[in-house]
């Protein structure tokens, strides 16, 4: 055992690792779909690793900045596009509501820690928790660096962020979750979630699928048939409007054989008896009684073997940019390309026909490979796969995002600045967003954005948790249960808040997105999947993503206000 600790104490990089390993199983572990997560369950796992390591144990904290500030930067990334969107238009409301939820949050924080004589890092802690935004903590910790005090007491003040955090995200989690599925549809009139659901689902044509589950029932089909000799000469256009007139549903003619000759199957050409077509569309057109009465279907693999593409395209073009999806699907070239999937800000998105696309929305679509190739350039930019990523952009953009941070100015005694960390989600924000009109730079595949931003995290906490973790017992033996009460206080009031608020102040908005507004503007993802559950449907998320994207920004950078309202 003596080897061991002798090993790890001089290799701290192995704390680092188990402490990450272990966290990602716990986080694994759900009851009802809730649990700690990867990232307070490393932060728990590297506290008792510091505990029972001691003070021989210290991992450079050099460490830690490096990976918060690539978390910060990738989730500013990531959350640009719907960020800006939400600052204008339709997006308003919901962006205005979760500015004022963080608001009443941290506010509440403030306050509570005033009046219980905290010191700014417990208080920092303490909003981090109870507000279930871990990224307080590294924001918080960057802020006490620069405050005007000695280096011991600055030391004990940021080893007391993660106490307070730690002591208080389980109930902010679970206890957020469970308002927000149980309490809050009750304060909304909401008698009855998963009916109100359903009911918004049929309001707006919505149907919802099982990510896990492929249905028998296809929704597209490409059949080739024989024209019959009833069948009377018209033009591809008229043969598909015929078929809209008739189900409501648009068939496509995708490829035509005449006289033995492929044939470009354009709009105007007229098509007669003999001929062999491809057509594409819903079940419910491809049986259409008129269909079979004037052509037969025929097994014919040389006409059906084309190329077809399936990829996500980042909307950018200003032009379908405030579209709706039927708007979109209405213009002639999307004509035979279908839409399966819509992702927002990371969130994969219920869609209609009335879904608004906003700027950086990825559009999964399906379609022949040339006309594919020739329409994304009216939507926007193709997201191929391609597993490299731009590391000029990461890495220039933090260096320039933790440079603007440095600068400090001092009001009263009080010194203020950016902080690096807050200098790079700033930057990445700004960069997402201008990526979002003009994608020609910064790629970065899903992989990587996954490891910069929950790996970049978990590392961050585990050495957070590692070098805090001998002044944890003191500090939960000393704040323990007050602090616990604290966040549960801290948590709730700006829940029922905001949930009264969406009430009586958003009458035009459906109360079940009101759920998803709470979720995104708390930032509680954990919450995600517990909302799904109990409503029986993801209809709710609809309100979640332009909250999200503005929460995480807004209570980010409340952990430097946080710290600077409660220096005394």
């Amino acid at each position: 055992m003596e080897w061991v600790r002798n090993a790890v104490v001089n290799h701290p990089e192995i704390a680092v690792f188990v402490a990450l390993g272990f966290g990602f199983l716990i986080g694994k572990v759900t009851i009802r779909g809730l649990g700690l997560g990867a990232v307070t369950g490393t932060l728990l796992v590297g506290v008792v690793i510091g505990a029972v390591f001691g003070e021989d144990l210290r991992v450079d904290p050099l460490v830690k900045q490096i990976f918060f500030l690539l978390f910060l930067f990738s989730l500013g990334y990531k959350l640009g596009p719907q960020f800006v969107a939400g600052l204008k238009g339709s997006g308003l409301p919901q962006a205005a509501f979760a500015v004022a939820l963080a608001a009443v949050g941290l506010g509440t924080a403030v306050a509570t820690s005033l009046v219980l004589g905290y010191n700014p890092g417990i208080a920092a802690g303490l909003a981090g928790g109870g507000l279930t935004q871990s990224a307080i903590i590294g924001v918080a910790q960057d802020a006490i660096s620069g405050l005007p005090i000695d280096g011991d007491t600055a030391a004990q003040w940021s080893d007391l962020v993660p106490v307070a955090y730690a002591v208080t995200y389980i109930f902010g989690t679970i206890g957020a979750a469970l308002y927000i599925s149980f309490v809050a549809p009750r304060l909304l009139g909401i008698k009855n979630l998963p009916a109100a659901a359903h009911d918004l689902e049929v309001q707006l044509g919505f149907h919802e699928d099982d990510p896990d589950v492929t249905s028998a029932y296809q929704h597209i089909h490409r059949r080739a048939y024989l024209l019959s000799d009833v069948f009377s000469a018209q033009t591809i256009e008229e043969f598909e409007a015929e078929s809209v007139r008739r189900t409501g549903s648009h068939l496509y003619v995708a490829r035509v054989r005449h006289g033995g000759e492929l044939v470009e199957p354009e709009l105007d050409y007229g098509l007669v008896a003999g001929d062999v077509i491809v057509v594409a569309g819903s079940y419910p057109a491809l049986i259409d009684e008129h269909l079979e009465r004037v052509a037969v279907e025929v097994v014919d693999p040389d006409i059906l073997d084309f190329p077809l593409e399936t990829l996500s395209i980042v909307v950018t073009s200003k032009q379908v940019v405030g579209m709706t999806v039927s708007d979109l699907r209405a213009d002639p070239r999307s004509r035979r390309i279908f839409l399966t999937k819509v992702t927002r800000a990371g969130q994969s998105l219920p869609f209609t026909g009335a879904t608004v696309l906003h700027a950086g929305d990825e559009l999964r679509v399906q379609g022949p490979l040339a006309l594919l190739e020739q329409g994304i350039r009216h939507v926007g930019y193709p997201e191929r796969t391609d597993p490299k990523s731009d590391m000029v952009t990461v890495s220039f953009g933090i260096a320039a995002g933790a440079l603007i941070g440095v600068p400090t100015i001092v009001l009263g005694s009080v010194p203020l600045s950016l902080t690096t960390s807050v200098g790079a989600l700033l930057v990445g924000l700004v960069l997402g967003w201008r990526r979002s009109k003009s994608p020609t730079f910064g790629h970065v595949p899903p992989g990587a954005q996954w490891f910069f931003e929950t790996v970049g995290l978990t590392l961050f906490v585990a050495v957070v948790g590692i070098n805090a973790g001998p002044g944890f017992i003191a500090g939960l033996r000393d704040y323990g249960i007050q602090l616990f009460l604290a966040g549960v206080f801290v948590t709730l009031v700006p829940l029922i808040v905001m949930t009264l608020v969406g009430r009586f102040l958003y009458r035009k908005t459906h109360p079940v997105l009101i759920l998803g507004m709470l979720t995104g503007a708390l930032t509680t993802t954990a919450a995600v999947g517990t909302l799904r559950e109990t409503a029986k449907s993801s209809v709710p998320l609809l309100g979640f993503t332009v909250p999200y994207a503005v929460g995480n920004i807004v209570l980010t950078i409340g952990g430097a206000v946080v710290v600077a309202v409660t220096t005394g």
